[in-house]
């Protein structure tokens, strides 16, 4: 009986069971099946991104956002984390970011919290949970122990209890921090770039005030929300926060720096479609300008380096055959010295856009004084069968002499923008950019690595940003040092292989930008010979800058801007090339009595100065019969018309088409060519033979007549005809 017993209970044990698990069945019918990718983790911080070295305890908080992507709850979800397999080289930690995995058994490490981490999440909810623990050099003390020089995978799992009760991962995420526990490191050798760099604004740098209709006009008045609360704002205010501690190399286009001058100086205007509007960002442009001096007074280890006026694409400008210059205009120049409050200023180091330039492109840049580049290392690639990452400095061989190449590093650059930027992953992908400049630390070397690391030229940074420089290069295992610092013996060059050209199809300049840019630096030289000296510094001078403005850097990112730019400036160039013209006769012919009668031609001169310019008038398509003597250099009073009477020759009578072409005095063209119909009454060379040899043919007919007339005169009347006798 008692085995009947205890087999009544085994029964009814298993129905209860089996009841259950009906019961859960039909609850859960319709819902997604739980995996281990049922709940989304994502680090958002580490903090700090690199622990202390301590033998007491030091507090690491991790935090993480959990996000359910199913339709069903999880009362509780319990976060657990532990050390992953230490990470000692480049290649193990490529490996580790391409591909996190749970960790080994055998290499995982203790990450514990005093108290169980857990969270509950609704249907496709979302929370954030924070994982605290603690770091020491010595094992027993810390939740995390900084035992080895490594790179340390923090592996996090979210666990919740299947309805058997066992246990089940539903997601998982993994981050990095660097641990040097076992003896100081050689430290990372840092240099950040940072641009203060825009799109230019003006098309001209005229900066006359003293009337409204010649205050100077910008294109637009987007400075004054960027310098006021804007991109250009949050730039300067990693300046002031990184540069107190960090070593930097301020890369800024003096361009920016006048535009800002100018803005600052006074009333200033902008155009708004047709019209021109006064401009709002006098005071926020000198705040600026003021906090950026105070900035460089201050931080004695921010060196400041100019690019070329706008920030050129030189590579593009390099391909056409175009030019660009690195100085500035005297008044542009006094007005930057005074913005810069008198720092002393660079123009050592080239930066070319995208970090890759052609071997012209090198040489012309080092010909311009270029002492350094900054290149990707697609551009130099290094040896990839080598163990460790090399210094980022090499020596280029040109034939204008030797330069160096500040060469910046994929695997670090990839996270640059993103952890920098407003709108990036910020936070969440800070350790794995501290982790890819740490790692160099860790690999063993003789002598301390150097790396270069950039940001975008249009960088607009988040509150992040400033922390990212300090965690990279203010650290016990980093240090700073700008770019003019970073030259033998300091750092010594290393073989970074040979230059790779750019693609042929890569990013430029658009064809729209550079045909402009190839028109404008024929034409404007050429309109300076047709005025005085004075005069063309008066209504030329300041167009070579406007040029160079046309072919910033800038346009490659947004080739439709730079469209726009480069038609106003057409328009510009323009209204000075057409300023001065040839005008029609009112009943739109001109006759011409004789084979040398002179072809009278109106030029009108419509620009406020005298011009000077050569005329040349020829037959259409080049027909025979018609030619004139071309006028070499004639004088065009201001806002006059002239007369000129240019000597022609026909070799026939009848109508002409000819064109007539304003020149320069150098021989450039000024607008279209003018078609004119000449219609001709003279006799050409054979119509003058026939009328001579007529002639003659008359006149010895009449002679002959008179002849036989004399010797036969007739009879006077009244008179008999004289008898002819046989």
């Amino acid at each position: 009986m008692p085995c009947r017993g205890r087999s009544v209970q085994a029964l009814a044990a298993a129905a209860v069971l089996l009841a259950t698990s009906l019961i859960f069945a039909a609850g859960a019918h319709g819902r997604e099946p739980l995996t281990a990718h049922s709940v989304q983790l994502t680090v958002l911080s580490v903090t700090p991104s690199t622990p202390v070295r301590s033998q007491t305890p030091q507090p690491l908080t991790v935090a993480i956002k959990l996000t359910n992507t199913t339709d069903q709850s999880f009362d509780k979800l319990v976060i657990k984390g532990e050390r992953g397999n230490p990470i000692d080289g480049q290649r193990a930690l490529e490996q580790a970011i391409a591909d996190p995995r749970p960790p080994d058994s055998q290499l995982a490490g203790a990450f514990t919290t005093k108290q169980p981490v857990t969270a509950s999440l609704g249907p496709r909810s979302s929370t954030t949970a924070r994982y605290p623990s603690t770091t020491s050099t010595i094992a027993a003390n810390a939740g995390l122990c900084m035992c080895q020089n490594r790179i340390y995978p923090l592996y996090f799992t979210a666990h919740t209890t299947d309805p058997s009760g066992g246990d089940l991962v539903v997601g998982s995420a993994q981050t990095y921090v660097p641990a040097f526990g076992d003896s100081a490191p050689r430290p990372v050798r840092v240099s950040w770039v940072w641009p203060i760099i825009d799109r230019p604004h003006r098309l001209t740098a005229d900066a006359s005030r003293s009337t409204p209709a010649t205050r100077p006009v910008f294109i637009d008045d987007n400075l004054a929300a960027s310098v006021a609360t804007g991109r250009l704002d949050r730039v300067l205010r990693v300046v002031e926060t990184a540069g107190r501690l960090v070593a930097m190399t301020l890369v800024i286009d003096p361009e920016l720096i006048d535009e800002l001058a100018v803005m600052s100086a006074g009333p200033y205007q902008y155009q708004s479609g047709a019209k021109q509007l006064l401009g709002a960002g006098s005071e926020a442009a000198a705040r600026w300008l003021t906090r950026l001096r105070r900035a460089l007074d201050a931080n004695h280890g921010l060196a400041v380096e100019l690019t070329p006026p706008a920030d050129p694409d030189v590579e593009s400008l390099t391909r056409n055959g175009l030019a660009w210059t690195v100085g500035l205009s005297r008044s542009a120049e006094a007005r930057v010295n005074g913005a810069l409050g008198g720092r002393r200023t660079s123009t050592d180091i080239a930066w070319p856009i995208g970090g890759s330039l052609g071997s012209d492109t090198l040489t012309a840049v080092v010909r311009q004084g270029a002492r350094t580049v900054v290149l990707s290392d697609a551009a130099l690639p290094a040896d990839a069968k080598k163990a460790t990452a090399p210094n980022a400095l090499a020596s280029l061989q040109t034939p204008a002499g030797p330069v160096l190449a500040a060469v910046t590093a994929s695997r670090i650059q990839r996270y640059v923008a993103p952890v920098l930027s407003v709108g990036g992953t910020g936070r969440a992908d800070l350790p794995k950019l501290v982790a890819e400049v740490a790692i160099r630390a860790v690999e063993e070397g003789a002598t301390s690595p150097y790396v270069v690391i950039v940001p975008p030229r249009e960088i607009d940074p988040s509150e992040i940003a400033a922390q990212a420089i300090l965690a990279t290069a203010h650290e016990f295992w980093s240090t700073s040092l700008t770019l003019s610092a970073a030259t033998p013996p300091t750092v010594q060059p290393v073989d970074h292989g040979q230059l790779l050209p750019p693609a042929a199809d890569g990013a430029t300049l658009s064809v729209a930008t550079i045909d402009a840019a190839e028109k404008f630096t024929r034409l404007v030289p050429a309109l300076s010979t047709m005025l005085s000296s004075t005069d063309a510094n008066t209504l030329l001078g300041s167009l070579p800058e406007a040029i160079q403005r046309a072919e910033s850097s800038a346009w490659r990112a947004d080739p439709a801007a730079g469209a726009r730019y480069a038609d106003q400036l057409n328009q510009r160039i323009d209204a000075i090339a057409s300023g001065v013209e040839i005008l029609k006769p009112s009943g739109g012919t001109y006759t011409l009595a004789s084979s040398s009668s002179p072809l009278p031609l109106v030029i009108r001169n419509n620009l406020d100065v005298p011009v000077f310019v050569r005329v040349r008038v020829t037959s259409v398509n080049g027909l025979p019969g018609f030619s004139a003597a071309e006028v070499v250099r004639q004088a065009i009073p201001p806002k006059q018309r002239v007369t000129l009477h240019i000597p022609t020759h026909v070799e026939r009578s009848g109508r002409f088409v000819v064109q007539a072409v304003l020149y320069t005095p150098n021989g450039v063209p000024l607008g279209s060519p003018v078609i004119l119909s000449v219609h001709s009454t003279a006799l050409g060379a054979i119509g003058v033979i026939i009328t001579v040899s007529a002639a003659a043919v008359l006149l010895l007919a009449l002679l002959i007549r008179f002849i036989r007339r004399v010797r036969n005169p007739e009879p006077a009347p009244g008179t008999a005809p004289p008898l002819i006798t046989p």
